[in-house]
């Protein structure tokens, strides 16, 4: 996910996971040589980057911006399955910790953070130094639909006031990772 003062974009990271689980012992004994039954299953995620605009360091309130992550599963085979996943996100590349995060134009720093919830108090991260992550759960397969869910949820990103930044074009890049 980018997080920069520039114009929206996407981003994708695909991930697989088959689900697989022997027959019953007797199942194997009436049906040698059938295998085992199987459901594929195949995740995405998609971001819409952070566009905070233009900064003003003497303007006395926070600098806000909305982005979102949507979480695409798709059934490929066998029967339905029910994914549960997690969505975390990095530091960045100029932060040492969910707290620290800073976009960069060249040595210069300017903070921000990323947060699940609107009044921004829950910092998104990996889930561990105080921080939270996304989750959920669908049903894809036969019978669900068009063998496509998707769920979507907001990044709500904030760049603190009043911090003494020098002009600049200032950018950052977190790494969203989709665990199912």
């Amino acid at each position: 996910m980018q997080v920069a003062r520039a114009s929206p974009g996407t981003s994708t990271r695909r991930c697989k996971r088959r689900r697989t689980g022997p027959w019953p012992l007797f199942a194997f004994l009436l049906f040698a040589g059938h295998g085992e039954a199987q459901a594929a299953v195949d995740c995405s995620i998609t971001s819409v980057n952070l566009n905070f605009g233009v900064y003003d360091p003497a303007a006395t309130a926070a600098d806000d911006s909305v982005g979102t992550i949507t979480v695409t599963c798709r059934h490929i085979s066998g029967g339905a399955d029910r994914i549960n996943y997690s969505v975390t996100l990095s530091n960045g590349q100029n932060g040492t910790s969910a707290t620290t995060r800073a976009m960069a134009s060249g040595t210069r720093r300017l903070g921000y953070n990323v947060f699940r919830d609107p009044a921004r108090t829950q910092t998104w991260g990996t889930g561990s130094g105080g921080t939270v992550i996304a989750s959920g759960s669908m049903t894809v397969g036969p019978g669900n639909g068009n063998n496509l869910k998707t769920a979507v949820h907001s990044v709500y990103g904030r760049i603190p006031q009043l911090q003494d930044a020098a002009p600049g074009t200032y950018a950052d890049t977190m790494v969203v990772t989709l665990t199912f």
